[in-house]
């Protein structure tokens, strides 16, 4: 392994991050992106501030890409999964149905036990207890297992949602890699605080055979990278969505999926009144009462977790190829360079997220402080990390391989695919993301209120918000086990 240490600093001209040895630090050259002459330096320099119009936007795209081609044998392969899937669920219900009839025949074929009072009446009790014990436990347990069929997700609450009007640019950015892949234009651009993207069919099953597609935009991750890197991510999210039968069948992989780690994992009303019921009775009848039906609670959600993973399991291999196809958008619209440089960012901007919250917690406890921008503050955390914390995300990454229960691919494996592309890329402008927004600070402060009241539960008073370069984060800096 590589034995030198390296920093990061950004160029001061396109704002692109350039890693370098530590011993190059001070040294001038030209940066690899805009080849503007920048300053190597271990502290972050201000980056110019540099807004580009639509039309600016529009021109940066050079050219059309050729679509890939899905093969007849992976949409073979979707259908089938998406059979199984919903094969899944059946069985569930299958299974409730043989309980049922289970206890039907138990009560009609056994009933002799209580009809006839010869005898003593402990050993008459003790007749009716073993009669009536297995219908009460297989009716608990009917109870809690048909109760997952008709749970609703809670309350979610509503998304920030963009105004075209009030955001040109980021709207015909999106526009053109929509164009520029084949894939339908969102109807709408929502906002959350996590460092993802995602795009994927409108909710509800009316939409189900529509073409209204909505575009989740995490900002975190729009403060981590630069319109490049950008416009990659957002075309192999969108790459999802190019085959309109694919698209539909993973819809449905992917809510039966969703569906059983809902129901198997997430805690309900129910839940919290049985631990408040056991928590409460002394009694012993009443006590051997709340135990059989937490035993049914969990039997029924042990079920669950067990198709869930056999979902999981058949699934996985279809949701890699998926990934893969999605790379080869990403590729074409950023070029492979591009391509590689971002998997290895967005490793290491997992990394920064990561400390962020660990500091959050700590400062939180301390003195009920949060940062006022969390995107703001998770890039400063990526900036103060060591070179060793560096070197070790580096090594990770070399090692990482592809695992059979994996949904999606290893960065060795990806990165591999995409050097054998080997693509120029039709999208060369490299201002940071950020850039594409009108006044992203004021956005991403509000998207930051929503995520620690609505994700977090944090109460978030003025008081408590402060800037987020002003927060300590040496917990952040310390390397890592």
């Amino acid at each position: 392994m590589d034995e030198k240490l390296y920093a990061k600093c950004s160029c001061q001209h396109c704002g692109t991050h350039i890693e370098f040895p530590l011993e190059a630090a001070g040294r001038t050259l030209a940066c690899p992106h805009c080849q503007e002459p920048t300053e190597l330096s271990r502290q972050a320099p201000p980056v110019a501030q540099f807004r580009p119009t639509v039309a600016e936007v529009v021109g940066a795209f050079h050219g059309s890409i050729v679509r890939p081609r899905v093969p007849p044998r992976y949409h073979a392969g979707l259908l089938l999964v998406t059979a199984m899937m919903i094969l899944l669920p059946l069985i569930y219900v299958a299974l409730v149905g043989a309980l049922i009839w289970g206890m039907d025949y138990f009560a009609v074929h056994y009933r002799f036990l209580v009809e006839t009072l010869h005898g003593e009446p402990r050993w008459y009790l003790l007749k009716l207890l073993a009669y009536a014990g297995p219908l009460f436990i297989g009716g608990v347990l009917v109870l809690f297992m048909v109760k997952p069929l008709f749970a609703r997700r809670t309350g979610q609450p509503e998304p920030m949602t963009l105004d075209p009007a009030t955001e040109p640019a980021l709207f015909a950015f999106v526009a053109k890699i929509c164009d520029t892949v084949g894939a339908p234009m969102p109807g709408q651009i929502h906002l959350d605080c996590h460092l993802n993207a995602s795009a994927s069919l409108k909710e509800g099953a009316g939409n189900f055979f529509g073409k209204q597609t909505v575009l989740t935009i995490g900002l975190p991750l729009v403060a981590g990278v630069n319109m490049q890197e950008f416009a990659g991510i957002i075309a192999h999210e969108f790459g999802h969505l190019t085959q309109g039968f694919g698209m539909r069948l993973s819809y449905v992989i992917r809510s039966i999926n969703e569906w059983f780690a809902r129901v198997a994992y997430e805690r309900d009303t129910w839940d919290v009144w049985l631990d408040a019921w056991a928590e409460e009775v002394d009694d012993w009848r009443t006590m051997l009462v709340t135990h059989v039906t937490r035993l049914a609670v969990w039997l029924s959600r042990a079920l669950l977790k067990l198709l869930m993973h056999a979902g999981h399991g058949v699934s996985c291999f279809l949701m890699r190829q998926m990934e893969y196809n999605a790379d080869d958008y990403m590729i074409k619209v950023a070029g492979t360079e591009t391509f590689e440089h971002t998997a290895r960012r967005l490793v290491i901007l997992g990394e920064a997220s990561q400390q962020s919250y660990k500091v959050m917690r700590t400062t939180w406890d301390r003195s009920r402080h949060l940062p006022d921008n969390f995107p703001a503050f998770l890039a400063r955390v990526e900036r103060e990390l060591t070179a060793e914390q560096h070197s070790k995300v580096a090594e990770r990454m070399a090692q990482s391989q592809s695992g059979i229960f994996d949904t999606h691919p290893s960065v060795s494996d990806r990165l591999a695919r995409a050097q054998q592309a080997n693509e120029p890329g039709v999208f060369k402008l490299a201002q940071p993301a950020t850039q594409l927004f009108g006044d992203f600070d004021t956005v991403a402060k509000a998207v930051t209120v929503q995520h620690y009241k609505n994700e977090l539960g944090l109460p978030c008073e003025a008081a408590s918000l402060q800037p987020a370069d002003s927060l300590e984060t040496v917990q952040a800096v310390q390397p890592q086990g």
